[in-house]
């Protein structure tokens, strides 16, 4: 990176618009993937730590990082860091996320 770019999360100087300070109810989703983070950094399982998550986060296309939800940035890192220490394979990952796809549709969520 040279050394006048900015990185995608740093957003120093730049005109964001004005913050939406609403505050909404947790879904589920964001409590289980709080609870991911949680595990995945926690002394049982350590696989990584939240420095790598911030690492994964703030890697992500400008595209992603302006689009992608809060949460749905985690779940991503957390994903790529998974694959990335060699927790899961990329099989076992698609494979997993087939079965999961497949027990939705049948109505077994």
């Amino acid at each position: 990176m040279s050394e006048n770019a900015q990185a995608v999360h740093d957003v120093g100087g730049r005109d964001g618009g004005a913050l939406n300070r609403t505050e909404s109810p947790e879904t589920l989703f964001q409590k289980r993937v709080d609870a991911l983070l949680m595990l995945m950094v926690g002394p049982k399982v350590g696989a990584f730590k939240v420095d790598a998550l911030r690492r994964m986060v703030e890697s992500n296309s400008p595209e992603d990082y302006a689009n992608l939800g809060y949460y749905e940035k985690w779940i991503r890192a957390i994903r790529d860091l998974l694959l990335e220490q060699e927790m899961i394979t990329a099989d076992e990952l698609d494979a997993k996320l087939a079965d999961v796809r497949r027990r939705m549709e049948a109505g077994h969520g």
